[in-house]
């Protein structure tokens, strides 16, 4: 059994797990992240949003602002939820608060959710936006990647980790839009272009916020071959 589920299970013991958001305890013991009611609080993303970029704060069919008349080597995101509320705390507790069974759950949630966009169509693999390695040694796993895989288990998809970070970027949420860019431009590599050649992709990632992260990892799988890219998060910032 991993080393991580056996201290989970250890911590679980002594001290019951409590839902991410309201931090009652969760009843009979369940390991999840959310009790039902604030379960039952999640927002869907649903349309209308733009078609490319799944912004909903422009509340009109079509394209919105920054996407309008623009290409784009990641074709178009989708996510699950909106990020707010109850969903806030939930990626708050797998991404900052060791609760990686959390990101499993979140990653089951979302392929549920994934048929309500068959805009997605059918990809070949599934890629996890990559964590710098420090950063990731510091969490202790890639939340991406543990979304990805969790899809993967549901669907067959296989997962795969062509690319790799090549410095590490400051938190997107801690910058402004145009600091987001510049935080994110070069960030990212292509490390086996073989992997990726000629094949529709869904990148995968926990929140969405503006799309850099999302187009720098798609921009550079397209450089190296891709047929198609998508992106497909657990939550879209609004």
């Amino acid at each position: 059994m991993d080393t991580r589920l056996w201290k989970r299970k250890f911590l679980d013991f002594f001290w019951p797990p409590v839902c991410a958001h309201c931090r009652r305890d969760l009843p009979g013991g369940e390991s999840g992240a959310l009790c039902l009611s604030c379960r039952a609080e999640l927002i869907p993303l649903e349309p209308p949003f733009c078609l490319r970029c799944a912004d909903v704060s422009q509340l009109s069919r079509g394209f919105c602002v920054s996407c309008r008349n623009k290409k784009f080597a990641c074709r178009l995101i989708r996510a699950a939820f909106l990020y707010r509320g109850p969903v806030h705390s939930w990626v708050y507790s797998f991404k900052y608060r060791g609760r990686f069974p959390a990101a499993r759950e979140a990653g089951r949630l979302m392929v549920r959710h994934w048929a309500r966009f068959r805009e997605l169509l059918a990809p070949e693999i599934l890629v996890p936006v990559p964590l710098h390695f420090r950063r990731e040694n510091e969490r202790g796993y890639n939340q991406a990647e543990i979304l990805a895989r969790a899809i993967s288990k549901e669907t067959g998809i296989p997962v795969l980790n062509p690319i790799i970070r090549t410095r590490k970027t400051r938190p997107q949420w801690e910058l402004d839009k145009k600091s987001r860019e510049q935080n994110i431009a070069g960030a990212f590599k292509v490390a086996r272009p073989g992997d990726v050649w000629g094949r529709r992709i869904v990148v995968i990632d926990d929140v969405c916020t503006t799309g850099f992260s999302l187009e720098a990892c798609a921009r550079e799988l397209r450089r190296s071959g891709a047929a198609d890219v998508c992106a497909y998060a657990f939550a879209r910032e609004i």
